[in-house]
């Protein structure tokens, strides 16, 4: 090991797994820089980090295999031509540790702060989680709107607040040192009641355009609720919920270690309204970071719940950049967003359906049933009936269930040929083998005359068929659709052919709680 690295002008690389228990130096603006390399001697500034956790800039030496703050000149052992460099050095998963913000055990319990995803909650719930404790995290994913509310006071900036205060009175506590955690369900399989236990890893991914391929979408997105993340990711800076990600787990690389009761300490235990067990655990030892961290590089993920809320970070770190004027060479906290891993293959990952609510359609019933009649085979069947259709996987896009006014309906596609033609040309094979495609663009926008533009005005979302039919039954809505929910492999064929399901086409249960930690882009 060269101490008086002055001397040396190469190109160096930092891999993480030689100094797993060592701060990094990263310069700024070195002409070779790339996420993890820079030029030894060029005399620029240093961004120091652990495992990619940003913390301050200065200027280093490595002395004895240790960087010492001293002179501005960067060295590392590893040349960027070797081949250990060379496989390091591809756009690949970077998915890290992070210094997060939690909730401090001693100072509430945790089955009264926790809250499901933002996006599920009704009014009744929120007030009802608002109700649970003053410290329940509802007040910063979904703080409570005010009439009185200005550009200067509403509930973001309440939501904001809350934060701060939390923090400054040790309801909140950061980590000392960043962290991989493990948070396992236990849960009932709503179709069986058998027992059923899912695990993710939570870390910070690195954000990435979709078009690399390293994170894929399966869903098309709305704009009001990509309005409204951003509004609260402006004023906070903060991510506070997961999003949940998919990825194939060969080897088991990853899931022999986070199974492992030796690599992590238990942070809590609490359960919620639904006897859903939530288990945090901690993953502090910085070897086992890097054996993650490692193993996930060649990964590639799958979006499954929360492309609102990615497609926000992204834009939101695109937005920071201009304003500051920064080069996509230096790397942000904002670069960054909370992300929740699952494998493929997790023994409790379980996939529902989620229904669709029609609150008016400019026909009458007996003109609904007309219409479908041309393309489906149309049966009046008990309400039962329709129940058990939607506890079967979808099976290229050929049954449906229609409730309305005059009856519980079960619809058969006749001939996939004939509605093919009647749907968007040009599109890949498998994307007219999914239901949600084929009620979206045959049943809908093509005999129906509801097309894509009024989606988001007249449809709700539910994924039990009790759930669906109710608002029907209230007077609230004119038809509803059931569906049967896709097989998982659906996600990856869809990825692979670039091609993205309508919204809300997918129900992974359960949900990913909120309220497990929060990740800041403040120091």
């Amino acid at each position: 090991m060269k101490t008086s690295p002055q001397s040396d002008n190469r190109s160096y690389l930092i891999t993480p797994s030689s100094f797993p228990k060592q701060k990094f130096a990263l310069c700024r603006t070195c002409p070779s820089f790339s996420k993890n390399s820079f030029t030894s001697g060029c005399g620029n500034e240093f961004l120091e980090t652990f495992a990619g956790e940003s913390v301050s800039r200065t200027s280093y030496v490595l002395r004895s295999d240790i960087l010492v703050k001293e002179e501005t000149v960067c060295y590392y052992p590893v040349l960027m031509n070797s081949p250990q460099a060379s496989t390091a050095s591809k756009a690949n998963l970077d998915f890290q540790p992070l210094k997060a913000w939690r909730y401090n055990t001693d100072r509430v319990n945790i089955s009264t702060v926790l809250a499901p995803p933002y996006d599920v909650i009704s009014p009744e719930k929120q007030q009802k989680l608002y109700d649970r404790s003053p410290f329940n995290c509802i007040r910063l994913i979904l703080n409570k709107k005010d009439p009185a509310d200005t550009d200067q006071s509403n509930s973001y900036t309440r939501a904001r607040d809350a934060f701060k205060a939390w923090q400054e009175q040790g309801i909140l506590i950061q980590e000392k040192e960043p962290c991989f955690y493990v948070y396992r369900q236990t849960f009932k399989d709503p179709a069986t009641g058998s027992v059923k236990n899912r695990s993710a890893l939570l870390g910070r991914v690195r954000l990435e355009p979709f078009e690399k391929g390293i994170i894929v979408p399966h869903e098309k997105t709305l704009s009001g609720p990509k309005a409204d993340r951003m509004r609260l990711l402006k004023t906070v800076q903060t991510n506070f919920s997961p999003v949940f990600g998919l990825y194939k787990d060969e080897g088991l690389q990853v899931g022999v270690i986070i199974q492992d009761p030796m690599n992590s300490k238990t942070v809590f235990e609490a359960e919620d309204d639904d006897k859903i067990t939530h288990k945090l655990l901690a993953i502090e030892d910085a070897d086992i970071l890097v054996k993650l961290h490692n193993a996930l590089q060649s990964k590639k993920i799958y979006i499954a719940d929360g492309h609102h809320r990615y497609e926000t970070a992204l834009e939101y770190a695109r937005l920071k950049r201009e304003e500051q004027k920064a080069s996509g060479k230096v790397i942000s906290p904002c670069d960054y967003m909370y992300m929740a891993l699952v494998s493929f293959d997790d023994p409790g990952f379980i996939v529902l359906p989620t229904h669709r609510i029609v609150t008016k359609l400019d026909m009458t019933d007996g003109e609904i049933l007309r219409r479908l009649g041309e393309y489906f085979k149309v049966e009046k069947v008990p309400l039962s009936e329709l129940k058990k259709m939607t506890a079967s996987y979808d099976h290229a896009g050929r049954t449906f269930g229609l409730v309305v006014k005059e009856g519980n309906f079960l619809l058969t596609l006749i001939d996939k040929e004939k509605a093919k033609k009647k749907m968007i040309q040009g599109k890949p094979a498998i994307w007219y083998d999914l239901n949600v495609n084929v009620l979206a663009h045959l049943i809908f926008a093509e005999l129906l005359g509801l097309t894509e533009d009024r989606w988001e005005g007249v449809l709700k979302f539910e994924h039990t068929v009790d759930g669906a039919v109710a608002p029907l039954q209230k007077g609230e809505a004119q038809a509803v659709f059931l569906l049967q929910p896709p097989k998982v492999e659906m996600l990856e064929k869809m990825g692979a052919v670039n091609e993205r399901m309508p919204q809300k086409s997918t129900y992974f249960y359960p949900k990913l709680a909120t309220g497990l930690v929060f990740y800041s882009h403040k120091a």
